[in-house]
């Protein structure tokens, strides 16, 4: 018994079928900023807001990426004025990685109009440079290994820039301000998404204390994030996770002592918490932090994870 099959019959089988295995190798993938919140306003007036702005700067299937979210304005944040909510996400970064294929990208808030443009081109090139200095970092695909020393080796680049980063801003200078930083690398792991978020972490000061510092991190914080609920506001912790575990928080925190006309400098915090979220062909990707770094005998406001994935 002979069995046909009709020829359009058999073109849609076909269509299928590598459409099935082109859906199986590459990864339509999404980077959104879906929170920022201001815990602790740069600006020091009473019931103050923060004009904010992200800079991001990477390559993706091997092309080089440079932007500023949003490109021509910036977001007010208030310590009741969250700049960006989850019910209106602003997209950072949206492709395609095919097999082997990977993005990387440096996120950096700022708070300030951003009109000095030269200096921002000056910094954002600055980062630019030191990332392109990775080996990994010029490959068109990765392995295991490369995606290993990708992160770290970027992470340490980023943390050789931010490291002098009041040489480039500083309230003294009337410039804007860099408030944090974190990098997110996304790898197509044949037909798999592997990733990573790593905070810049801590680039001056120490850890713990009331002394000057300035850090990014995935920790929890204290009990002062202002959270709206049937229009009453309260104070609440907020953990580097949300309950779904679908999005991931950098806590981005500065404390700087600021010198007054007369008498002794006021010590100031700026205190923001940024939060995003990776969808894989339109799905959230859920996190994990692995890695909790605890000082003996530090409590758990003071303990943080060295990275999520």
């Amino acid at each position: 018994m002979k069995m046909r099959i009709a020829l359009p019959t058999l073109c849609l089988v076909v269509l299928a079928f590598f459409s099935a295995f082109a859906n199986a190798q590459g990864l339509p993938l999404s980077i959104d900023l879906t929170s920022i919140r201001a815990i602790q306003t740069y600006n020091v007036n009473p019931n103050a807001t923060d004009d904010t702005y992200v800079l991001v700067t990477g390559v993706a299937n091997g092309k080089e990426c440079q932007d500023r979210v949003p490109k021509d304005k910036t977001l007010e944040a208030g310590e009741k004025h969250p700049a960006v909510t989850d019910k209106e996400p602003i997209n950072l970064w949206k492709g395609q990685l095919d097999k082997g294929e990977f993005a990387l990208f440096t996120v950096t808030l700022m708070q300030g109009k951003g009109q000095d443009q030269a200096l921002i081109k000056k910094f954002v090139d600055e980062l630019t440079h030191a990332d392109q200095k990775v080996v990994e970092r010029s490959k068109k695909t990765l392995t295991k290994a490369d995606f290993d020393n990708l992160a770290k080796d970027a992470l340490n680049a980023d943390r050789g820039v931010i490291k002098n980063i009041k040489q480039t801003f500083s309230r003294e200078k009337n410039t804007d301000h860099y408030s944090g930083q974190f990098t997110v690398i996304l790898w197509n792991d044949n037909g798999k998404l592997t990733k990573r978020l790593d905070p810049v972490g801590l680039t001056f000061g120490e850890h713990y204390g009331n002394d000057i510092k300035i850090y990014s991190k995935l920790k929890n914080t204290r009990n002062n994030v202002l959270v709206q609920d049937n229009g009453q506001w309260a104070m609440q912790q907020m953990e580097p996770l949300n309950d779904d575990q679908n999005a991931v928080r950098v806590k981005m925190l500065e404390t700087e002592y600021i010198k007054q006309p007369q008498g002794n400098p006021v010590r100031h915090v700026t205190d923001y918490l940024v939060e995003i979220q990776i969808k894989n062909n339109g799905k959230p990707e859920t996190w994990e932090l692995p890695d909790l770094a605890q000082v003996p005998g530090i409590d758990q406001i003071h303990a943080y994870w060295n990275w999520a994935q």
